[in-house]
């Protein structure tokens, strides 16, 4: 790349002044598609020059060997590139739904309404994929749905009644729109920017899981500030990670992109720059996933120091529910191949839950996608309930915490439950040692199985 710098009027670029207007030559190597003209040797060179003389005028030519080229088409099938960069919004939806329309390839948002209309049809091929890629990630579908001009994006209530897209939420266009063109894509470079705006952390993961399978077919350019985003993508296979850095003091302001290498403290610096807390991450010699914070509390605090000292060199997580458990197995999963700690780890992670049922079925499913890991990374207690470990003394108050059906004063009654436990367990720390060891038997001995298996 090579660039000059503008008159006193104009965008500014880095280098020297060239005849009073800036420019900027981008080359790109082996153009050999058959989008951009180019042989098949791979030797083409594709050349794009941009000049601006001031801020209102400018062109660009693109040469091809020194031959003349068109732009990229923006029109489905031969387009090539798909941006969405963050000013994808509109402030209108174009509402004329015709063959120009849905085909049309553009900056912004304002022809989503025809490519619903097509993607909507049952008899559509890409009809279902789209349909259940909308209902695993928002919940419900959207299409094209009549309105006073033509068609509108929107989805249908169960009175038949229509609710219009720009009333869902500033996240579902953005989201709608990448779904279309994710569904249609096959061949494509797609350039997106910020793809976080707007989503809920759970909306997001899941659409970066749909990118994820869609890049078999299709390459991303992805630029991002959401350490959610640098984690599932980077972590992938063939993923290539950069950080672009501001030059401290430089004026006019000058960026540089480092490639990201694929040791573990510079992965982990990136992650840190963008806020994740992840600064003792390499640290811990393993890692104990638990359904519970009662479990983890006791295990911690009581089981371990008491039991199995060494393991106090882990990390034991709660996550609050069974069935939090094995997406938050899949995150650190993805958090340690982004780090490419996976071999160290492998034989050092375990998930634990309860015996029921719920419990028995994670367990199994985790074990069946995984079989790579150990049998032993993956298992679940004996007691249908983690309070059953809990000191004999409590037996009372255990049966009558645990008979409650209404869910929100069970969960009141555990809490209250697990204080009382843990104050008796502190008043005498040698009488606690030895009622655990009888009511906790099980797990003292699951968790000195990990503890050999460490060190």
């Amino acid at each position: 790349m090579q660039a000059s710098a503008p008159s006193a009027f104009a965008d500014v670029r880095i280098g020297a002044n060239s005849n009073g207007s800036s420019a900027i030559a981008i080359g790109l190597v082996g153009a050999n598609s058959s989008v951009w003209g180019g042989s098949n040797d791979g030797a083409s060179r594709l050349d794009i020059s941009i000049t601006a003389s001031n801020r209102n005028a400018g062109g660009m030519s693109l040469s091809l060997n020194s031959s003349t080229v068109p732009p990229l088409p923006n029109q489905e099938p031969k387009h090539f590139i798909v941006p969405y960069f963050s000013k994808r919004k509109t402030a209108a939806y174009v509402e004329d739904v015709r063959d120009q329309h849905t085909r049309q390839v553009h900056g912004d948002l304002s022809f989503l309404a025809a490519k619903l209309a097509r993607l909507g049809n049952s008899s559509f091929p890409e009809n279902r994929i789209y349909a259940e890629a909308c209902q695993k990630i928002l919940g419900f579908v959207v299409t094209a749905v009549p309105s006073e001009a033509g068609q509108r994006p929107g989805i249908y209530l169960p009175d038949r009644e229509t609710l219009y897209i720009d009333q869902l939420g500033e996240g579902v266009p953005n989201i709608v729109g990448l779904l279309a063109d994710l569904t249609l894509a096959r061949g494509k470079l797609f350039l997106i920017e910020e793809p976080e705006n707007d989503l809920h952390p759970q909306a997001l993961k899941a659409l970066l899981d749909l990118i994820l399978e869609s890049s078999i077919d299709n390459q991303f350019v992805v630029s991002t500030h959401s350490n959610i985003v640098v984690r599932y993508l980077a972590s992938a296979k063939n993923s290539v990670l950069f950080n672009v850095k501001t030059l401290e003091g430089s004026m006019p302001p000058s960026a540089i992109i480092e490639k990201v290498e694929p040791g573990v403290e510079a992965r982990i610096n990136v992650l840190r720059e963008l806020g994740y807390a992840f600064a003792d991450f390499d640290l811990w010699d393993g890692w104990l996933i638990l359904e519970e914070s009662s479990a983890e509390r006791i295990i911690r605090d009581y089981l371990v120091p008491m039991f199995a000292p060494k393991m106090s060199r882990i990390r034991t997580v709660a996550t609050g529910g069974v069935s939090a458990v094995t997406p938050t197995f899949e995150d650190f999963k993805r958090l340690v191949l982004f780090a490419h700690l996976e071999e160290a780890y492998k034989g050092a992670t375990w998930v634990r839950v309860d015996g029921d049922e719920p419990g028995k079925e994670v367990v199994e499913k985790l074990q069946a996608k995984y079989p790579d890991w150990s049998p032993e990374s993956f298992a679940f207690f004996k007691e249908e309930q983690f309070e059953r470990y809990y000191p004999s003394v409590f037996s009372t108050q255990i049966s009558e915490a645990l008979g409650i059906v209404d869910k929100q004063q069970k969960r009141v009654a555990k809490k209250l439950l697990l204080d009382e436990v843990r104050r008796w367990l502190d008043e005498d720390l040698d009488r606690a040692r030895a009622a655990l060891e009888v009511s906790a038997a099980e797990v003292i001995s699951d968790l000195q199985n990990m503890e050999r298996m460490l060190y």
